[in-house]
């Protein structure tokens, strides 16, 4: 028969065993995390480039738009597609650093969150800053007398017939963002939630 001396030392040691297992799983989980954030600061700086190397190459009519009265409004987006990006970069990188020398479960867990947090902020607001300047874009030009005999080819409902259509084809083209940055930020952000939920059930 064991001894009550015995049991204890094994007890222990079985012990001593778990909470190195679950350390060890932590860092591994940390290391993980760690390295999908750098990726989505990576990322977001590549989409930066790629989008600024587009509006380099693609000439814009501004003599169209000024006649249509949009130059000043694209000119304030322009900026602000510049703007908007390089804060969440910015932001990126903040959490990369913060995540890189946590050394603590919670710490990782909300930072974590934050990063998700982040990124889903970032999705949304291009998205509706993409939105807002196609909408108010077409409400100006659908203004313009060169696009009225279009619109009244449509019969006495032209005007609604022509926002229906805009806000359709809005649509389509929202889906096709959305389904691009699900694609390249989903995937990360669903190895992030893996590495919480593998966390909290630590």
């Amino acid at each position: 028969m064991v001894d009550l001396k015995t049991y204890k030392k094994v007890w222990h040691e079985q012990e001593h065993k778990e909470q190195l297992d679950s350390d060890t799983l932590s860092k591994m989980i940390h290391r993980r995390s760690s390295s999908i954030v750098k990726w989505i600061f990576y990322i977001s700086i590549i989409e930066f480039v790629v989008l600024t190397l587009i509006n380099v190459f693609v000439k814009t009519d501004w003599e169209e738009l000024k006649d249509l009265g949009l130059y000043h409004f694209i000119i304030g987006i322009s900026i602000l597609s510049y703007i908007i990006p390089l804060i969440f970069i910015y932001l990126f990188y903040k959490n990369y650093k913060s995540i890189s020398v946590i050394d603590n479960t919670k710490g990782l867990i909300q930072s974590i969150l934050k990063t998700r947090r982040t990124v889903k902020n970032y999705i949304f607001t291009i998205l509706a800053l993409f939105a807002f300047a196609i909408l108010y874009g077409f409400r100006v030009a659908l203004q313009a007398p060169e696009y009225e005999n279009i619109i009244q080819k449509f019969g006495e409902n032209g005007q609604l017939i022509a926002w229906g259509i805009v806000v359709f084809f809005v649509l389509i083209i929202l889906g096709i963002i959305l389904l691009i940055y699900l694609l390249i930020y989903g995937i990360l952000l669903k190895h992030l939630k893996a590495n919480y939920k593998d966390l909290i059930s630590d």
